[in-house]
């Protein structure tokens, strides 16, 4: 162990009060002994200055690591009298603001390291840090720096703001975030996604000018209540989504008529001739009076398709009865959108078939090579996919490698299955240039067995022109086209645009919108689930505001 008597000034930040008695170096630690030197302090309630000492005490304050090592200070410090006669306090201790805060156990400095560690990291991940480095703390530590510590991030003078929400518990409870659209970052963070909070932001923000919202009517009549003068801009992504809600709610309605579109199923992948040569040898005429055989899956699909069968009956007799929509959502409990799609779909909603991916299709043309060199083993070629790289699992190799093993039955000509109303809505209303051989088919197939829906993929398409060519002078002759064309989903989805008129037309016409703030919206949830279970509003807030140096908090009463 060594002693230093001599004073050591670069070792401590308010050196001028404070004097170094000795520095001992222990296995785990050093240790800074230091005491402060002043004659006098000051009352901090009513700052008289007193130089009578009424007793001493001592401190220990973890300090930023020395080469390594962790560095702790034991203070020594005093308590004085005040002689005030009007001050309430009789005994106060002395203050050292540039070496620590008031009850502080830690430097200024140590807990402005931990302070940008949380920030970066959070509590767990930053702990793990922390101690890499030698910094001493806990993960309960950093969390408590970020809470105590007030938000640094003054709020500039914005005027183009992003509004979004974002969901801290998805379908419960959601709150608001604010971008700066010019300086590509987010300003605040609102509790909520209510009219009046946002109403009240804007107020105390005179200067904003552009407001790029979603299509949400909370967020339009909070623009409109806290910045009449500033122009809103409806968001053009959301607006499409609209528009492709409204012709899912279309396909829904009228899905019995469509299931009868058929589009051929592409020809078979080409299989090794050995496999086909099987096949025709084991080939034999089933009896058409023989029942289909299923199989447990199969089973427990059809037994599945039955339940929701009778649940959409009974929904829909309990509509006939004269049942509320909300009374039947409670008693089956259903969503309302749901029973809303029960009572609009004129035949029983079949699902979409799932869509498997297995990531086969780079390593066929070596599976066909195996398999007509006779290795029918599923298990023995996926062992050697492994070594290729292939990082599926074994059952996958079985499902591609099935029909090789099963001859298909001679049809005709197959079908597919009609795909789900929302890929189907979406293929209506993504530009014919974009479209996949397959999407263009089922698109074609659709329209050409309802002329509803064929309208509606024209004015489909006619809208995204609109904001594809910059046309805002023919928003008000599609909205008039969409009301005269009979179709309820369109009718609706141009009632709601003629409510927000000024903002779509706004959103056609100027280049902002609320791409950014959906990035900054995916930043916010990776912070969320980091401190999942852990995290207030608060330290969200402070996680997600830009973070300024050298904005040091301060206690909200001294002791």
């Amino acid at each position: 162990m060594a002693t230093i008597i001599s004073p050591l000034p670069v070792l401590l930040p308010e050196s001028a009060r404070l004097g170094v008695m000795s520095l001992q170096h222990t296995d785990d630690a050093i240790v800074i002994v230091a005491h402060a030197n002043g004659d006098t302090a000051s009352c901090p309630v009513c700052g008289t200055s007193s130089c009578h000492v009424h007793s001493q005490y001592g401190r220990t304050l973890r300090d930023l690591p020395w080469q390594g090592a962790v560095v702790r200070i034991d203070l020594r410090t005093r308590r004085f009298y005040c002689r005030s006669l009007v001050c309430r306090r009789k005994i106060f201790t002395e203050r050292l603001p540039d070496l620590t805060v008031s009850y502080g156990r830690q430097t200024n400095r140590h807990r402005d390291v931990l302070k940008r560690i949380g920030y970066a990291l959070g509590g767990e991940a930053g702990f793990r840090l922390a101690s890499q480095l030698a910094v001493d703390s806990s993960p309960d530590t950093i969390l408590r720096v970020l809470k105590q510590d007030t938000c640094p991030a003054v709020v500039p003078n914005v005027k183009v703001l992003g509004v979004d929400d974002w969901a801290w518990r998805k379908g419960q409870r959601y709150g608001t975030i604010l971008v700066d659209l010019e300086r590509h970052q987010p300003i605040d963070l609102l509790p909520d996604r209510e009219a009046e909070t946002l109403e009240k932001w804007l107020k105390a923000h005179p200067e904003v000018e552009v407001i790029s919202r979603d299509r949400a009517g909370a967020y339009a009549e909070g623009a409109r209540q806290g910045a009449p003068a500033a122009m809103q801009v409806a968001d053009r992504f959301h607006i499409l989504c609209n528009l492709t809600q409204a012709l899912r709610k279309l396909v829904e309605r009228v899905a019995g008529v469509l299931r009868r579109a058929q589009v051929s199923e592409p020809p078979p992948p080409p299989t090794p001739d050995c496999v086909n040569a099987q096949a025709n040898s084991l080939d034999t005429p089933t009896p058409a009076s023989d029942p289909v055989k299923l199989n447990r899956h199969q089973r427990q699909s059809q037994h599945r398709r039955e339940r929701r069968k009778e649940r959409y009956e009974a929904v829909r007799a309990a509509y006939q009865r004269g049942v509320t929509q909300r009374a039947i959502s409670q008693e089956f409990g259903l969503s309302r959108r749901t029973v809303r799609r029960f009572l609009q779909a004129t035949e029983f909603p079949e699902q979409a078939p799932r869509r498997r991916r297995t990531g086969l299709e780079p390593y066929r043309e070596y599976l066909e090579k195996r398999w007509a060199e006779g290795c029918h083993n599923a298990t023995r070629l996926w062992r050697e996919l492994r070594q290729q790289g292939y990082t599926g699992q074994q059952s996958r190799v079985k499902e591609f490698l099935q029909p090789w093993r099963v001859p298909l039955p001679k049809q005709p000509s197959r079908h597919r299955k009609l795909p789900g109303a929302r890929l189907l809505a979406f293929w209506l209303t993504k530009p014919a240039t974009q479209r996949t051989s397959e999407e263009q088919q089922w698109v074609q197939a659709v329209t050409t067995e309802n002329s509803e829906v064929a309208a509606a993929e024209h004015m489909a398409q006619a809208f995204r022109d609109l904001f594809r060519d910059r046309k805002a002078d023919g928003l008000d002759p599609w909205l008039n086209n969409a009301q005269a064309s009979g179709i309820p989903e369109l009718q609706g989805f141009a009632a709601g645009i003629q409510r927000d008129h000024d903002a779509v037309v706004a959103g056609i016409e100027e280049v902002w919108s609320n791409g950014q703030v959906e990035g900054q919206v995916h930043r916010l949830k990776l912070l969320k689930r980091q401190m999942y279970g852990r995290s207030g509003f608060r330290l969200l807030r402070r996680r997600v505001l830009p973070f300024k140096a050298g904005t040091e908090s301060q206690p909200p009463h001294s002791p």
